[in-house]
């Protein structure tokens, strides 16, 4: 056992002047090396099986999802597949930059939205208005909602991943050649 001692020296306080209020006594805490050895053995068996490293009857793993675009442009290994991933990349860059400025468009009508929302009255106060706030929720959730926003959203996100994907396959081919082509001179 290791004694932790007061934030004052005992032998600094006058003999009356001892009080458990004063000075708080020395506190024990075990040592290190005695904690480990008495309880070892409690822990381990307080342990859940999962962390032993066994997978529980019926557990069904989630299945882990690599997009197509990883299997089908893996590392590459001449000019020509490197020429064909660039002349891929430029078609379906055209594709992404076109999706791109629309789905920033529909963005941005949607934060004029938010703002507009933001200043509407809390409570209207005619029924007239209360029915123009209720057609802009509903114009609101139609628009966020509308399945050729998400596809297109869903779209662009893809097409980034996948030419960002490409892109590095290029540069780690352009890296490779350019060392060996800087040593074999």
């Amino acid at each position: 056992m290791k004694t932790i001692a007061s934030s004052m020296p005992l032998s600094i306080l006058d003999p009356g002047s001892r009080t458990s209020d004063q000075t708080p006594l020395p506190t024990v805490q075990p040592d290190i090396m005695d904690l480990a050895q008495s309880q070892a053995a409690p822990q381990m068996a307080a342990e859940p099986e999962i962390l032993r490293g066994h997978i529980p009857a019926g557990h069904i793993p989630k299945p882990v999802i690599i997009a197509d675009y990883v299997a089908k442009y893996p590392t590459i290994h001449s000019d020509e597949e490197r020429d064909q991933y660039k002349a891929v990349f430029n078609d379906q860059y055209a594709e992404y930059k076109e999706l791109h400025a629309e789905v920033q468009a529909m963005t941005k009508k949607f934060e004029e939205m938010d703002e507009m929302m933001r200043n509407l009255p809390s409570r209207p106060s005619s029924q007239m208005e209360k029915e123009r706030i209720n057609n802009i929720l509903q114009e609101y959730r139609r628009k966020k909602n509308d399945p050729t926003f998400l596809e297109k959203r869903e779209r662009c996100e893809y097409l980034k991943s996948k030419l960002s994907h490409i892109k590095q396959k290029i540069q780690e081919y352009n890296k490779v050649v350019d060392w060996n082509d800087a040593f074999s001179n």
